[in-house]
């Protein structure tokens, strides 16, 4: 019989902090219940505020067992102790769950705790950052929606304001795209890019702050579709106006090829995991290609290039070099091959009704 694992936490002037959205107490039970603890214990002299309470609701989940106690000594016997003066991550609670008498120390890799709340939250964001994260995402656009997260959860703003504005954004860049000629091809690209950046930024705080939801989920790829189809539409309208009427039918079968994908992605994911992202895919493809190691290497290589990071910034390198006239063909035989492998995954897809194929953040709505 596996023994029930406690966790108690201190209720130190550090951990009371409200640093990156949330106070280290609220982090500490939140990660608790996501590795497993069956109780929860606070170390504090009075009741703490439990202001991990929302995170609990947005998330759908039972609020886990907590009790207040005056003393260490009326603690459990066997029950693991967070640190006072550092931060939990989930690999410091796994370890624990892994050996409750295992003592960490401020300085321990599996705990954060910078000079400054700033290079704290920074570090903590560091943290959220996906290991398929491409290379553009990781050197180009995560470095800087790091920073406009951390200045947004100073200063309180949550998750689904950064979203709408996003989609505000991308309207805006879908208008400017359609006006055709160069220079407006040209700031659509660049604005595309912003686009790419900010959508990050909801992300980023919802993780680190713990409020994710499968609403914001939702919005956030609602966000996405609609950024990319005003992309699509703005990019073909604006070169037919600057190049001519002979990109017409390439443009019409873009938007066609477009939408035809995203609806057939959101009711995969609807009949199989019920929410979620279109990430599933990368899964899917990782699955169907399981023992075929070489051409899984091969295509997960060339998923990379339609990461939504990859596409972004090459259409806005063509966007502002003035070779905006290319990315129709570009698009259309992306498209195609976009299209192909969802047709090949949708088995897959339609059958995880457990969310197995979700990335990792997202089973844990």
């Amino acid at each position: 019989m596996i023994p029930p694992f406690f966790v108690a936490i201190p209720a130190s002037s550090y951990l009371r902090r409200r640093i990156g959205g949330l106070t280290g107490i609220a982090r500490g039970v939140i990660l608790a219940d996501l590795v497993g603890a069956q109780h929860v214990f606070i170390i504090a002299d009075q009741p703490v505020a439990e202001d991990w309470h929302k995170s609990f609701a947005l998330r759908i989940r039972p609020l886990p067992q907590v009790t207040v106690v005056a003393k260490p000594a009326e603690l459990p016997p066997g029950t693991a102790l967070l640190p006072a003066d550092a931060l939990p991550t989930k690999t410091a609670l796994e370890a624990l769950a892994e050996d409750p008498a295992l003592v960490l120390v401020s300085g321990d890799p599996s705990l954060i705790r910078e000079e400054s709340d700033h290079a704290t939250v920074m570090a903590l964001l560091r943290a959220t950052l996906k290991p398929t994260e491409g290379p553009v995402g990781r050197w180009i656009n995560r470095p800087i929606s790091f920073r406009m997260s951390a200045l947004a959860l100073r200063l309180g703003i949550g998750p689904d304001p950064i979203t709408w504005f996003t989609l505000a954004l991308a309207m805006v860049m879908a208008v400017v795209l359609g006006q055709g000629g160069v220079e407006w091809l040209a700031l659509g690209g660049l604005l595309f890019q912003i686009v790419s950046v900010t959508d990050c930024v909801d992300g980023d705080i919802a993780r680190v702050s713990w409020a994710m939801s499968r609403r914001g989920a939702l919005l956030d790829t609602a966000c996405d579709t609609v950024a990319n189809l005003g992309f699509v539409i703005g990019l073909m309208t604006g070169v037919m106006r600057t190049y001519g009427l002979q990109y017409a039918w390439i443009a019409l079968a873009c938007v066609v090829l477009l939408v035809c994908g995203i609806v057939a992605m959101s009711i995969l994911v609807r009949i199989g995991p019920k929410r979620g992202s279109f990430d599933v895919l990368r899964a899917a493809l990782t699955q169907r290609l399981d023992g075929r190691p070489m051409l899984q290497t091969v295509t997960l290589t060339i998923e990379r290039l339609f990461k939504r990071d990859v596409y972004v910034l090459v259409a806005c390198g063509f966007c502002l070099s003035g070779l905006a006239w290319v990315l129709p063909g570009m698009l259309l035989v992306g498209l195609c091959i976009w299209l192909g492998a969802v047709a090949w995954c949708a088995p897959l897809i339609v059958a995880d009704t457990e969310g197995l194929l979700l990335p990792p953040h997202m089973r844990q709505l």
